[in-house]
């Protein structure tokens, strides 16, 4: 027999074997035994949770030859032929794959043939978010209404892509993510009947890394056991999932803390020499900063995703940071992880926002009322002030960073200007007069909004932008004659 995934080996068979999804399950059930189910259903939620097997499940109910309140036999022909994927009245589709209008059209002429071996046809169409709009108005009517013998039931990750006149014709079910417990208790029953012996830490990790999504733990359990064996620890699966632990994301915000920037650039090229991956570390760094605050505001009963014991000394230290602190870096790290899934210079990207976060938490935080006898310790730099060039360069390396990640092209454009500094709400990029073409390319709208998206993403506000040229005579220009002014004549000069 071949080798089948586990996630297809534990797919239930009867509804009493759903995980979670609980009035979902009792409703198609009440459904099956009172003979009051609807013509087509829309089955939403996350991937992993369930909706394609209970669609496969609803398929066999009303399709079995003996029916036990609500609940397949699993034992009859039709039961035993849909899940061998043999039984001709029960047709999977994938949206992804058959997305255009003939495709549906064909499915329509198909509909009105009577069932062949059971009592209905059950269409279960996947991905039904993917179809054209065409396809979706051909399926309208026949959707709206179908013959006595035929059931739909479309599943689908992205409800809000299906237009309001389909979802209007189905009667529809939202697929929720399943939580920590109901995840590690079906991890722990696949273990035990596998012969695997899993760490309690281990479940957690797995559990955590699925994000609600069985589907993708057992996928998970599989893997470290390929790579394993039958003893899972916990630092097994973070070797296969380029995680990291705990106790290293505490020794990571120590060295945050205390403004150890060598100590920081040091642990991330050490973890990702050993495979930890980027984004990984910035989302398991956003986990760790999440219980932080939890423990900040809640205390230590608070359920935290990432501490453990090893860990837990740690937050009282670190949670003299303050709550504006922590919140300003966990929108920080949760941005760059979000960035890392797409982007390609990623150690950068990644030591960029650790050196960000330790700047701010290393700042002397201003007192929350001044009084108006006492001068205030914190000195507004007057307008006009040049940035410092280490500061004008971080932002200029970010600004790319930014760019590159939407368009490479445009990258290429403006990575040959230089970042002169930013005054009221105009920042000043200067080009050498053997790159016009550059500069016009970058005035055109559709380079300009790039880089203005990427200016208000980093800044958070709208900013205009002026771009020049600084070649010596070019400096007689206004606009040059107006950047020296406001950024110093060291700034805007040009040295080959």
């Amino acid at each position: 027999m071949a080798y089948l995934a586990l996630y297809r080996v534990w797919r239930p068979q009867r509804f009493d074997e759903v995980v979670g999804q609980e009035q979902t399950v009792t409703a198609l059930r009440n459904g099956v035994r009172e003979n009051r189910l609807a013509h087509a259903y829309l089955f939403s939620g996350p991937r992993g949770t369930g909706k394609t097997s209970i669609a496969k499940i609803v398929a066999k109910a009303v399709n079995c030859e003996q029916p036990q309140e609500g609940e397949p036999c699993n034992s009859c022909s039709c039961c035993q032929d849909i899940n061998n994927g043999n039984f001709m009245d029960v047709i999977e589709i994938d949206a992804a794959s058959n997305r255009g209008i003939d495709e549906i059209r064909d499915l329509r002429e198909k509909v009105r043939v009577l069932p062949a071996q059971g009592k209905k046809k059950v269409y279960i169409i996947d991905e039904v978010h993917m179809l054209t709009m065409e396809a979706f108005n051909a399926l309208l009517k026949t959707i709206e209404e179908p013959p006595e013998s035929v059931m739909f039931i479309l599943a689908t990750t992205e409800p809000q892509k299906i237009p309001a006149t389909i979802r209007s014709r189905c009667q529809g079910y939202n697929f929720r993510r399943l939580t920590m417990e109901e995840m590690k208790g079906r991890l722990k029953q696949v273990a035990d009947a596998n012969q695997m012996v899993v760490e309690p830490a281990a479940l957690d990790i797995i559990a955590r890394r699925a994000n609600g999504g069985l589907r993708d733990a057992l996928s998970t359990l599989e893997q470290v056991y390929s790579y394993r064996g039958e003893q899972i620890s916990k630092e097994d699966v973070l070797d296969v999932l380029g995680l990291v632990d705990d106790v290293f994301l505490s020794r990571l915000i120590d060295g945050v803390w205390s403004g150890d920037s060598g100590q920081v650039l040091q642990m991330l090229a050490t973890a990702l020499q050993q495979g930890r991956e980027a984004q990984q570390i910035a989302r398991e760094t956003t986990w760790y900063l999440r219980d932080l605050l939890l423990y900040h505001t809640t205390g230590q009963d608070t359920g935290f995703a990432v501490v453990t014991e090893a860990s837990i000394a740690a937050l009282q230290q670190h949670k003299k940071a303050g709550t504006a602190r922590i919140l300003q870096a966990l929108r920080i790290l949760a941005d760059t992880a979000d960035k890392l899934r797409f982007s390609e210079g990623q150690r950068f990207i990644l030591e960029m926002a650790f050196l960000e976060i330790t700047a701010l938490f290393t700042r002397e935080e201003p007192p929350a009322t001044v009084s108006k006898k006492q001068p205030s310790p914190v000195k507004t730099a007057p307008v006009g002030r040049r940035e410092p060039k280490e500061a004008r360069d971080t932002m200029w390396n970010k600004i790319l960073a930014g760019v590159k990640e939407r368009k490479i092209p445009t990258h290429a454009l403006l990575c040959q200007g230089r970042l002169l500094g930013m005054k009221d709400d105009t920042v000043y990029i200067g080009y050498r007069r053997g790159y016009k073409f550059h500069k016009e390319r970058m005035e055109e709208k559709p380079n300009r909004d790039i880089l203005a998206e990427v200016l208000q993403e980093i800044t958070g506000r709208p900013l205009e932008i002026q771009f020049i040229f600084l070649d010596d005579d070019q400096y007689n220009d206004i606009v040059v004659q107006k950047a020296k002014e406001l950024f110093g004549e060291d700034i805007v000069e040009i040295k080959d």
